[in-house]
Order: C-alpha cells, then sequence, then structure tokens
C-alpha cells in the first residue's frame, strides 16, 4: 500500500522474534518489493483492521439481509418480567 504522501513516523516499536519469523517476514517483504518495516507495518494495520472491523459490522447475504430488517421491524412482544424489572424499584431503592 504505497503512498505518495510521507507521513512524519514519530513512533518506535520493539519486539523479538525468532530466527525463523525474521526470515519469512524478509521473504515476505521481498516478494513486495518493501522494506520490512513496510511489510510488517501494512501487515499488522490490515489484520488490526479485519479485528476491529468484526466489532462494528457485519454483512449478510441480500435474502438474510431483508430478514434481519423485518425481524428489527417487528414490534416487540411483551414480556412481563422485564417490564417489571424496569418498573418496579431496585432493592436499593426499597425501603
Amino acid at each position: 500500500m504505497p503512498s505518495t504522501l510521507r507521513v512524519r513516523k514519530s513512533k518506535r516499536l520493539n519486539f523479538r522474534i525468532s530466527d525463523a519469523q525474521e526470515e519469512l517476514l524478509r521473504r515476505g517483504a521481498t516478494a513486495k518489493r518493501q522494506s520490512v518495516t513496510e511489510f510488517i507495518v501494512e501487515s499488522a494495520c490490515a489484520v488490526a483492521q479485519c479485528e476491529l472491523s468484526v466489532q462494528t459490522e457485519f454483512k449478510l447475504p441480500p435474502q438474510l439481509w431483508k430478514d434481519f430488517l423485518a425481524a428489527l421491524d417487528k414490534p416487540a412482544t411483551p414480556n412481563p418480567a422485564l417490564h417489571r424489572l424496569l418498573t418496579e424499584p431496585g432493592v436499593l431503592e426499597r425501603d
């Protein structure tokens, strides 16, 4: 993901890896024609974005999406226990 804009980098991360991991990273960087640093940062950021997207978005096939929206639009069914929980005073509010 090369960019024509240069971003000032002021942070440093240090970590330890095995010889085999270093070799793998070097080979991967060479295959992508990137420096090892560029390769590691790009790869780590891609994985981080993927992990975070799982928490904020999900995708469904068109029919399942329609079913999901229909379920959201359906009126709620009465739940007496929940109504009682939300309307009666709690143990700390009782005399």
